[in-house]
């Protein structure tokens, strides 16, 4: 997967992998408070389902008035739970809201739009 390139949403970027690490070089957590456009650059390994994930995200985002849809994210958060996290959601929300509000979208009908989604990838522990 060396080198492979993808877009997800209207986001850019290449991705390599050895499936032995992730990392943001030096990156902190940012907020865009201004009117422009936030613009970063990022390494992810391995890519696994990175573009799925951001591009649902920020699909999300979109059809949601800049805010991603709380169902949407809950969902999204607790089907790769193995690949990815969001340090600025506390574990409790994660792991006790997040099903509840998963069971609740399920049974309203809100993620017919994810039916193809790729698995998530299951990871041996080390």
């Amino acid at each position: 997967m060396s080198g492979s390139r993808f877009s997800a949403g209207y986001q850019e970027g290449t991705a390599t992998g050895s499936k032995s690490r992730t990392s943001w070089d030096g990156a902190p957590d940012h907020r865009c408070t201004g009117d422009g456009n936030l613009r970063c650059t990022g390494f992810v390994e391995p890519a696994d389902n990175i573009e799925f994930f951001l591009g649902a995200l920020y699909d999300s985002t979109k059809r949601n008035g800049g805010r991603p849809d709380l169902f949407e994210v809950a969902w999204l958060m607790r089907r790769y739970r193995t690949e990815f996290s969001m340090v600025e959601i506390p574990a409790m929300v994660q792991q006790v809201v997040f099903p509840i509000q998963v069971l609740i979208g399920t049974l309203l009908g809100r993620y017919r739009r994810y039916a193809g989604a790729p698995q998530p990838i299951r990871r041996s522990p080390d």
